[in-house]
């Protein structure tokens, strides 16, 4: 499994659908039992269908990795404890919608959430909903997010060519595409929160934009924000760094 460490701009992804994930009857019930303190602590947690990750690679400009159908309850294990056995990563996809003068979109997790406080752009984990021919389509997961969390139609975006890969902590990757709107700082904002309002989820209880100056608290965010912001501040000294 290729260890993504440090930024890469990518040209397509191929996320096949694998067997269901196993674990071994110690692994099962470590899992079962720390659910069992998530809920008691959250009981808004929901343990619906989730992926981890194997065999992820960069090869010719491609991102790849085999999906294994899991539950959120392992999902969150591994993302809370971890297991080395069997070795997987937690590949998740985002829609980085900016405005016209470069401001990234974002919100702050709500208390149900499992992130509950961090604030990071619309976007959420594959489920089940995002397999399409034996694969995970991400282009469909971020269009589902991003009109469930804030109401916004991901289509009314132009979107960048190319994807970027981003890590996000040990065993994390961000697979990142630019979404860029015509609108400026205040539009954009004032349209994510008229659609935050009629959006079928409340996973988000604000909306802000931040720029590439911006320095966000590491506790306030996950790892791959602030590499994201830099990549844009990049791109607005230098727009040679077009994706």
């Amino acid at each position: 499994m290729t260890a993504i460490d440090r930024p890469h701009l990518v040209r397509a992804i191929d996320l096949r659908v694998g067997e269901p994930l196993g674990l071994t009857p110690d692994l099962a019930e470590a899992v079962a039992a720390h659910w069992r303190a998530a809920t008691a602590a959250n009981p808004a947690l929901w343990n619906g269908s989730a992926f981890l990750f194997e065999a992820v690679a960069i090869v010719d400009g491609v991102f790849s990795a085999r999906a294994r159908p899991t539950n959120f309850a392992t999902l969150l294990y591994r993302l809370r404890v971890g297991f080395e056995r069997p070795a997987t990563a937690h590949v998740f996809p985002v829609a980085a919608v900016t405005s016209r003068d470069g401001r990234l979109l974002i919100g702050r997790q709500g208390r149900d959430g499992a992130n509950a406080g961090l604030v990071y752009p619309p976007s959420g984990s594959f489920d089940a909903m995002d397999v399409v021919d034996g694969r995970l389509d991400p282009v469909a997961n971020m269009r589902r997010e991003l009109a469930e969390e804030v109401g916004l139609d991901l289509d009314a975006f132009p979107a960048d060519r190319r994807w970027w890969a981003l890590p996000s902590g040990v065993g994390r990757v961000a697979l990142v595409r630019r979404h860029r709107s015509a609108l400026t700082t205040e539009a954009l904002r004032a349209h994510a929160v008229a659609g935050q309002a009629t959006a079928r989820d409340d996973e988000i209880d604000r909306i802000d934009l931040v720029g590439g100056a911006d320095r966000l608290a590491d506790e306030a965010t996950v790892p791959y924000v602030p590499l994201l912001l830099d990549l844009i501040a990049a791109e607005r000294r230098d727009p040679e760094t077009l994706p």
